[in-house]
């Protein structure tokens, strides 16, 4: 749906963020989808973001990419950094 406001979980492994998607969506919150750091924009289609969660398991300097697109994007979306204890934990 154009417009639509959806938490994206941004993640290196496909477990972790699986894992982190479940969390998420049990406490009620929007839309939630799963990417890699190379096909965010994509996934998020025609939605609006309402939140990144971007895992720790990936390159620093992938993650700068990210933060920087996400900025271009809406410099105003939460971003919240998630280590692999709090996903595991």
């Amino acid at each position: 749906m154009i417009g639509e406001r959806l938490i994206m979980v941004i993640e290196g492994s496909e477990a972790r963020s699986q894992n982190l998607k479940e969390l998420i969506e049990f406490m009620d919150a929007p839309r939630v989808r799963v990417s890699g750091p190379n096909n965010w924009r994509k996934r998020l289609g025609d939605c609006r973001l309402a939140a990144i969660f971007l895992g720790d398991d990936l390159e620093q300097d992938v993650i700068d990419q990210v933060i920087k697109d996400v900025g271009d994007v809406d410099p105003n979306t939460p971003i919240v950094m998630v280590s692999a204890d709090e996903v595991s934990g």
